[in-house]
């Protein structure tokens, strides 16, 4: 009779036999210890790269619906929105606010519920409701994408500086109403020209001060002055000032502002888009992003310098 092709695996020896499974015995744990020293490593590995995937998804959907008011690089726009690329976000925000959960947290909670604002707010936009949960249009996902995109900034924050010559000054505007980390001997606050809070130099350093407000604005704004302060180049593109795209390109106002509502000539059109911004929709814009309230925060005769001045094809950016 032929033997079958497996016939070498018989063992008649018993002490071989006890050999063979003490050896495969040997070799089984030596393979598990093998397994368990390159595991963690590995998950450590694919932890990092589910992280990366997650900051570049986050980056993608900041890009889109956050820059217009955070800017691109999370340093804020000045009187729009503040600053999250910051040192003082990173490090006194929570402690401002008694906040006692996680960074994680405060930035999770902030895109996904928004942040309740004032009608007498300095940022000229809102913080919105973002996360579906609330009525947003972001996935639990995406929020939780967005949210590692900011805590991402964390490392980099943290090698700005507070001292007011520095070229590596942290970005951070002022909130009027919470208590702010001073950089060099007591503080005061300004409301200045462009509408942000500035420190003065008498400081001192890691002193936790609130803020007085004064203001060193003279006599009545500039065009150029009230676009930037307001906030107005969060949404709106003009010249060099303006690189938002949540509201209408502004550079060609001049030539077709007569042509928006029949009946209201290029003057009227403007005034009464700053007075009731919802009067008037321009197609493919949306509703109640532009702030109701802009004409109380100047004059009459600001308001008329303002509409003169986006009118003007040869204004000025200075």
């Amino acid at each position: 009779m032929r033997k079958p092709w497996y016939s070498f695996l018989y063992v008649r020896s018993p002490i071989t036999k006890i050999l063979y499974g003490i050896l495969s015995v040997i070799i089984s744990i030596a393979a598990l210890g093998a397994q368990q020293y390159m595991e963690e490593p590995r998950m450590a590995a694919q932890t990092g790269n589910w992280e990366g995937r997650s900051i570049e998804k986050g980056a993608e959907i900041f890009a889109n619906n956050c820059a217009n008011c955070h800017g691109l690089d999370g340093k804020g726009l000045s009187g729009v929105a503040p600053a999250l690329n910051s040192k003082y976000f990173f490090t006194q925000r929570l402690s401002d606010l008694a906040y006692t959960g996680s960074m994680h947290d405060y930035v999770e909670l902030t895109v996904a519920a928004g942040r309740p604002s004032r009608a007498d707010r300095q940022w000229a936009q809102m913080m919105p409701t973002w996360g579906v949960r609330y009525g947003g249009p972001l996935r639990d996902d995406q929020v939780m994408h967005v949210t590692n995109f900011v805590l991402n900034w964390r490392e980099e924050s943290l090698t700005q500086s507070w001292d007011p010559t520095s070229e590596n000054l942290d970005p951070w505007q002022p909130f009027q109403d919470g208590p702010s980390r001073a950089t060099t001997g007591s503080i005061t606050y300004t409301v200045g020209m462009q509408g942000a809070l500035a420190v003065l130099p008498e400081q001192v350093a890691g002193a936790i001060v609130t803020p007085t407000e004064t203001t060193e604005v003279t006599g009545p704004r500039t065009g150029r002055t009230l676009f930037v302060s307001l906030g107005c180049g969060g949404c709106h593109l003009l010249g060099d000032i303006g690189v938002g795209v949540t509201g209408p390109d502004m550079n060609q106002l001049h030539e077709v502002a007569a042509t928006r509502v029949p009946g209201e000539d290029a003057v009227t059109y403007v005034r009464n888009s700053i007075v009731d911004p919802n009067a008037y929709i321009v197609e493919n814009y949306s509703a109640g992003l532009m702030p109701a309230d802009l004409a109380t925060k100047m004059s009459e005769d600001e308001l008329n310098t303002l509409v003169e001045w986006l009118l003007d094809p040869n204004r000025t950016y200075e």
